[in-house]
């Protein structure tokens, strides 16, 4: 015989202890990453000048093509995807642009050039997603290979990189409108719109039901194959642009430019709550991670930690960000049941 208690019957007592539980597990299974954020800054206190306005807009501006290169493999790991190119992509996409205005065709117009920056992160990405969604290859191994493909490219056409670009290319990544880099603009300006399109669209909505269950989302009525397209290609358009802001801020493109980039990208959006599984995600928290993982950077640089240290620091971070992702998913399991 099942007994059923009323929600009424619970003692007046117990209601403020079980909201409390309630907002507590909604917190770790879907914002932790801010009070680690939080944590972080408050260590930040000790630190001489980490809290200084210039040091916070550096951590802000070093964040952003990052953060352009973590809301693109969002976007794809949503479907259950994954997209391993977005470092060489950071690459080659504004090595292309330089060459383009500094040597190929110095006539041509910049803003021309800055266009070509976004088409080639759409090409690759539309590339990408051929591969992956139309001829159904492991998107792991079809990455892997066009981030390899394109990193040779960046050091066949740029052995010795190339400095002093004109001041238009740059202006995205190294302009400030007042004190705050153009470079922060940018980064928040498209993760308000990928805020939009995730939340507040059928192909936001979409992406996230494919992630679940893509069997289902095909009998609901989704293009499955056009969603997880339209996926690698902005993943591929995020990237080109972080380039860009990346180029604009060091003034200069070289043949490392991002290089081993793909490990921290792959962090933050894990960190950030991003399913490995897909169906699970939010933009805010992304944001969260990427700022995060910068921050963390920006205090090793003030303290003076080895760069090898450094390597192992960010190695820890990225197990620590599977372990949180299995932690959050664990949470999550609890708020539904409660």
């Amino acid at each position: 015989m099942t007994t059923v208690i009323r929600e009424d019957a619970v003692p007046e007592s117990a209601v403020p202890r079980r909201r409390v539980r309630d907002v507590a597990l909604r917190v770790f299974s879907q914002h932790l990453i801010w009070p680690l954020l939080a944590v972080v800054f408050l260590i930040g206190t000790t630190v001489e000048g980490f809290l200084q306005t210039e040091n916070l807009l550096n951590i802000a501006w070093a964040a952003a093509p990052l953060g352009l290169m973590t809301l693109g493999m969002f976007f794809v790991m949503i479907t259950g995807g994954l997209d391993l190119s977005l470092e060489s992509m950071l690459a080659l996409a504004p090595t292309l642009a330089v060459l383009l205005v500094t040597a190929w065709m110095p006539d041509l117009p910049v803003v021309v050039a800055i266009a070509f920056v976004l088409l080639v992160g759409l090409v690759v990405g539309g590339v990408n997603g051929t591969f992956s969604v139309k001829l159904g290859v492991n998107p792991f191994l079809v990455t892997l290979a066009t981030l390899l493909i394109m990193r040779g490219l960046v050091i066949y056409l740029i052995p010795e990189g190339v400095y002093g670009l004109p001041a238009e290319l740059t202006y995205l990544g190294g302009a400030r409108v007042g004190v705050i880099p153009v470079a922060v603009l940018v980064l928040l300006l498209v993760y308000a719109i990928g805020h939009v399109v995730v939340n507040r669209t059928a192909f936001g909505k979409s992406i996230y039901a494919i992630g679940n269950n893509e069997r289902a989302a095909y009998i609901a009525g989704i293009n499955v194959d056009r969603v997880k397209m339209i996926a690698f290609v902005l993943a591929g358009v995020c990237a080109a642009i972080g380039g860009l802001l990346e180029v604009g801020r060091l003034d200069s493109v070289v043949a490392d430019l991002g290089q081993g980039d793909i490990l921290l990208v792959f962090a933050a959006a894990t960190l950030g709550g991003t399913s490995l599984q897909g169906g699970e995600g939010r933009v805010t928290g992304v944001l969260g991670a990427v700022l995060l993982i910068a921050a963390i950077d920006n205090l090793m640089n003030l303290v003076g930690v080895d760069p090898a240290i450094r390597q192992v620091v960010f190695g820890v971070i990225l197990l620590a960000a599977i372990y949180v992702a299995s932690l959050q998913g664990r949470f999550g399991k609890k708020v539904v049941r409660a």
